[in-house]
């Protein structure tokens, strides 16, 4: 029964008792049109975002950082937004892996420690990243699921494309459907790469392994793999390198050599490539990004679900809105889009860039958004490009190496990788 016929029921009920002139028939004609007010307003409810339950925080960090406590009473929930002036402000957007390498996990506030350890710039703000396996998962803890580009190197490729964000060595921001162009060359055979440092389990049929994945590539028997050393380090997203076969054969779990790789069929059935192979070949492997402005990107990172293009919420996000008839706030749903969790998204415009964390499931404090009522937010404050990170008990909002939000597991969860806003140590002093 839908919506429409529902409050027509309603109504019919009540007119139906108005004749009635006793006492207890007004008590149902009352509570029938009671009933009706209510269905009304959850089916047509559209949720304000008042400006007066805006708090600013840590006034002072920087110039051109700003920090907002958000109330938002119609939906019980409290946000954390950090709004970045992306015109002189000196302020960078960085990204950083857990643990150094793919495999493990780190909390963001030792992530945020780990960057302010090295000295050149302070990390002003920090959020969790995106989307990839946090239980061990046969040794593949830590496993990113999406783009991740590190000071130029290319540590896992895109596989959600529309959900990547990336700064380029000039300080511009792109937002595009990304794809990776990979193929090594082996004997009389170029084959395409399908991955770099992901699981064979998800379904890529040749991987590379760099020594950012680790000390091993954590594969089965079930495969083939080829040892490479001389392999030029890092990889990038505009990538040619020579390479020499340092063993292979029908073992996983192999050695990633330091200076060199790993590549990791599937399964075991070219036996022409196979054949052709001997210790100390020489092979080639040329990767590059499209489209091809993706080349000089120096931090990057890929989420689940592009949440609002050209100013727009994505059309799957308002289909799927409108397609659910009562939208309560706070309810659950096994639907990523509809269901109310903490969230954790980045935005921007061409004045600035907006990280933001909702807190959740935690009902007498915050019930956390659906991916809808996230983009409407990030609509409402001026957003015309952006992108769903990892959410749940992940979602962390750390300032000055404090934590300011309060994680659904009461806890700071140990985490993929994080995006970082740093300023310039130098500036930092300066302001001292």
């Amino acid at each position: 029964m839908d919506n429409h016929c529902h409050r027509s029921n309603i109504f019919s009920l009540c007119s139906q008792r108005i004749h009635q002139p006793t006492k207890s028939y007004r008590l149902v004609y009352s509570f029938c049109y009671i009933l009706a007010i209510i269905n009304l307003v959850l089916v047509f409810y559209k949720p304000s975002f008042a400006s007066d339950t805006k708090t600013e925080l840590y006034q002072g960090l920087h110039s051109g950082l700003h920090i907002y406590r958000y109330d938002w009473i119609d939906e019980k929930c409290v946000l954390y937004i950090a709004e970045v002036d992306r015109k002189g402000s000196n302020l960078d957007f960085e990204v950083g892996v857990a643990n150094d390498q793919i495999l493990g996990k780190e909390s963001v506030r030792l992530l945020t420690e780990k960057r302010n350890q090295r000295g050149d710039r302070r990390a002003l703000v920090a959020v969790n990243g995106g989307f990839g396996v946090l239980g061990d998962m046969r040794g593949y803890g830590g496993v990113l699921e999406n783009l991740h580009i590190q000071n130029y190197e290319l540590i896992t490729q895109p596989t959600d494309s529309t959900s990547c964000f990336g700064v380029t060595t000039t300080g511009v921001f792109l937002i595009d459907d990304v794809k990776m162009k990979a193929q090594t060359k082996l004997g009389d055979q170029i084959l395409s790469v399908g991955a770099i440092n992901q699981r064979r389990e998800d379904g890529h049929q040749l991987i590379l392994f760099t020594p950012r994945m680790g000390y091993a590539t954590h594969t089965n028997h079930r495969g083939f793999e080829i040892v490479l050393s001389n392999l030029k380090l890092p990889v990038t997203s505009n990538y040619q390198s020579n390479f020499m076969i340092q063993q292979f054969g029908e073992k996983g779990n192999n050695p990633i050599p330091i200076n060199g790789g790993v590549l990791s069929f599937r399964s075991r059935k070219n036996r022409h490539l196979f054949s052709q192979l001997t210790q100390g070949q020489i092979g080639e492997i040329r990767i590059s990004l499209d489209p091809p402005k993706w080349k000089n990107v120096k931090y990057a990172i890929g989420g689940r679900l592009r949440l609002i293009k050209n100013g727009q919420i994505h059309p799957k996000i308002v289909q799927l809105h409108n397609t659910e008839k009562i939208h309560i706030p706070g309810k659950r749903s096994p639907s990523l889009v509809l269901s109310y969790e903490p969230r954790t998204a980045l935005g921007f415009n061409k004045e600035k860039l907006i990280l933001i964390v909702a807190d959740g499931r935690q009902p007498n404090y915050s019930t956390g958004l659906s991916l809808y009522r996230l983009a409407e937010i990030l609509l409402k404050l001026g957003v015309k490009e952006a992108i769903n990170l990892d959410g749940g008990s992940s979602s962390t909002f750390i300032v000055d190496g404090q934590l300011a939000n309060r994680p659904s597991g009461h806890k700071e969860r140990n985490v993929l990788n994080a995006v970082f806003i740093t300023m310039d140590i130098k500036d930092d002093q300066k302001s001292d």
